[in-house]
């Protein structure tokens, strides 16, 4: 039987506490053999600043201990960080799956993301072949959403039940560049 493994994707730069709740409603969800999170060093959605391994590597660091500190039971997925760029969703769980062919690898993510899976590189393929589990997030209909996908082709996916924090990495990291320490309390 293969295994079922839940790939959280994000820039978890920081990580933070709507994170947390995620990824625990995940492992408390026993739907699930592993649930990771998985980094990426550069969405090709975004505007890229280039980094280098060390700040990687700190990421990724980042990213363990604050997995420690707050008792999560999940491991951290650095594929990304090992492929060649524009890191593309639909190549990482290509090359997932070419790595580990008797696992399953459900997809989770927000509705944000769900909204805009047409502009993903083979976004309607990912839903076509892939498992997604959709948490909802502020301003977003996820029912709409899920049932749009489906209508799509989307195969296997859901809408979980998920908490749903309003709060985001780049919300924090805006908020200290402006010296603003008030969103401190969000990381986790």
């Amino acid at each position: 039987m293969k295994r079922r493994v839940a790939l959280y994707p994000g820039s978890f730069n920081p990580l933070h506490v709507g994170h947390v709740a995620i990824a625990r409603w995940l492992a408390g969800c026993g739907c699930f053999d592993e649930i990771r999170l998985m980094p990426s060093p550069h969405n090709p959605l975004k505007p890229h600043s280039p980094a280098s391994a060390s700040d990687w590597n700190e990421r990724l660091e980042a990213i363990r201990l604050a997995c420690l500190r707050n008792g999560l039971q999940v491991g951290i997925e650095d594929i990304e960080f090992h492929l060649p760029e524009p890191h593309y969703t639909y190549r990482t769980l290509e090359a997932l799956q070419e790595r580990e062919p008797l696992t399953d690898f459900i997809m989770v993510i927000g509705s944000d993301n769900l909204a805009i899976i047409d502009n993903w590189y083979k976004g309607r393929e990912i839903l076509a072949k892939y498992e997604i589990w959709v948490y909802p997030r502020n301003g977003f209909d996820t029912e709409r959403l899920v049932r749009e996908a489906t209508e799509r082709g989307a195969m296997r996916i859901r809408m979980i039940n998920a908490p749903m924090i309003d709060i985001s990495s780049t919300a924090i990291r805006n908020a200290e560049a402006h010296g603003d320490m008030s969103m401190e309390k969000y990381k986790a």
